[in-house]
């Protein structure tokens, strides 16, 4: 199981850079946090949050008090990193307040659970994603397991077919197939974990005619075929 950690920064007159593995959720609870990666700065208010991706360089400084969620990388999904990177700070609206502020008391809390963490950070997770999902991508996500055409998604947006490949490109961070793709072995890897059905089974379920291509699509973006991610899986839960 992957372990959240969190602590909380003070003010400094210190500016820290540092790069590391996971990533980060920042949630000021005092004045302001300073934030710089990517080519943007940021000065991230109590009314805000803040996503840092992972493995990615990054200046800060805080005059005030923070709290800082350290993610594992793989509690990020592919298909969601662009995204969230793009829309890195967040207005934390009447929609997100409470959560917030529960995740808040969590951390500062006197019996902190990293149960409890996890449970609030997808919820939140869940949260900012669908909040910038566009349309088109809205789209993909209820129909990825069947055709899905150029044409179709960008007319749902209201753009010619080529404007849309470069519209999406700059927005998600790969072209439309790669991430129906990317979302096909992420459904794939979720039916693997939690059932024993037949890997051909598995291939029809996420939108691959054959048993061939669909081992192909996952042994581009895993690494491993999906008979060894199950052996994988099985021996980590053990």
């Amino acid at each position: 199981m992957s372990f959240i950690s969190s602590y909380t920064i003070e003010s400094s007159d210190m500016i820290y850079t540092h790069t590391h593995p996971h990533a980060h959720i920042i949630l000021p609870v005092q004045k302001t946090f300073f934030i710089q990666f990517g080519g943007r700065s940021h000065e991230v208010t109590p009314r805000q949050l803040a996503f840092v991706p992972p493995n990615v360089s990054h200046t800060y400084s805080c005059n005030g008090l923070s709290i800082t969620l350290n993610i594992p990388a793989e509690m990020v999904k592919p298909v969601d990193l662009a995204l969230l990177t793009e829309n890195r700070v967040v207005d934390v609206d009447e929609r997100l307040e409470l959560l917030v502020n529960l995740i808040k008391q969590e951390v500062q809390g006197p019996e902190s659970s990293n149960e409890s963490l996890r449970y609030l950070f997808y919820y939140l997770y869940d949260r900012l994603v669908e909040r910038y999902r566009t349309p088109s991508l809205r789209h993909i996500h209820a129909n990825y397991a069947g055709r899905i055409s150029i044409a179709e998604l960008a007319a749902i947006e209201g753009y010619s077919a080529p404007y849309y490949t470069d519209w999406f490109k700059k927005k998600v961070g790969c072209m439309p197939s790669e991430y129906l793709q990317a979302l096909r072995i992420e459904k794939a890897q979720e039916i693997l974990n939690t059932t024993h059905y037949r890997v051909l089974d598995v291939a029809l379920q996420v939108g691959y005619a054959n048993c061939s291509s669909f081992v192909r699509a996952f042994k581009a973006v895993t690494g491993m075929t999906p008979n060894e991610y199950r052996r994988q899986e099985s021996k980590e839960s053990r």
